[in-house]
């Protein structure tokens, strides 16, 4: 596995280091963990996972294979196997344990943590895509396939904060799409981050501009505290929008 800089599309600025691999690859993990100012992430193709979707199931307990087969579709059964398995297994690597020993537990809104460690892990995923994010921090992750979507102003109507909407109908028409993609995959790497619900994306105002610095405004909800939030945005592949919210005040950056 080769350790490097990200070479998304999408990186303007350059701060702290985001360790990416991109999966398939040996799942050989760096000496250290993440530093404080740095994230390691894991991108995977489903289609090309590092190991056959049975092993990576054979690496869940018993109740996370009891939930895999709560789930109706197919697609969503899969994308949880092969995600929960590359995360016991990366998480096993760092903490020098089994994947099966792993001590990975909810909290509040359902965000699975580690117990008693200081490691944070976030894990999103989208048709075609996963990404697991590992630091030292309180860490969220997002990404979104981008597509044309036929409402997108009703749903930033929605989901949006007052000045965020403000901002978006100020920007030509012609960038509100990646205006709305990057503000999306921002404020959910927030929530992701902080633990928080979704009906929380309102609470808080993100840099919508995809001519700015991305970053968090403004915080206004007691869910969303912290040390404040640092957020970066990058395109992991081609079609797909990818965010990456860290705990602090950064900046944090893909390199």
């Amino acid at each position: 596995m080769t350790w490097g800089r990200s070479t998304g599309g999408g990186s303007r600025y350059n701060s702290i280091p985001m360790r990416v691999v991109v999966l398939p690859c040996s799942l050989t993990l760096p000496s250290a963990w993440p530093a404080a100012d740095e994230a390691h992430l894991f991108v995977a193709n489903p289609e090309q996972l590092p190991l056959p979707l049975s092993e990576l199931e054979a690496l869940l307990t018993p109740d996370e294979r009891d939930r895999a087969a709560r789930y109706r579709a197919g697609t969503v059964r899969e994308q949880f196997l092969a995600g929960r398995g590359l995360l016991r297994r990366l998480l096993g690597g760092y903490l020098g344990t089994s994947p099966h020993a792993v001590p990975i537990t909810y909290i509040l809104n359902g965000k699975p943590v580690l117990a008693g460690s200081t490691l944070h892990f976030n894990v999103t995923h989208t048709h075609g895509l996963g990404i697991i994010a590992i630091a030292a921090r309180r860490v969220g992750v997002d990404v979104e396939q981008v597509r044309t979507i036929p409402d997108v102003d009703g749903l930033v109507g929605r989901f949006f904060s007052p000045l965020e909407q403000a901002a978006y109908r100020c920007l030509p028409r012609g960038r509100r799409l990646e205006a709305f993609f990057r503000g999306w995959v921002c404020k959910e790497a927030v929530i992701k981050a902080a633990g928080a619900s979704v009906q929380y994306l309102d609470g808080f105002d993100v840099e919508l501009d995809p001519a700015k610095r991305p970053g968090v405004l403004a915080v206004r909800h007691s869910s969303l505290a912290g040390d404040g939030w640092a957020v970066a945005d990058w395109s992991p592949a081609d079609g797909f929008a990818a965010a990456i919210a860290l705990e602090g005040t950064g900046p944090v950056d893909i390199a």
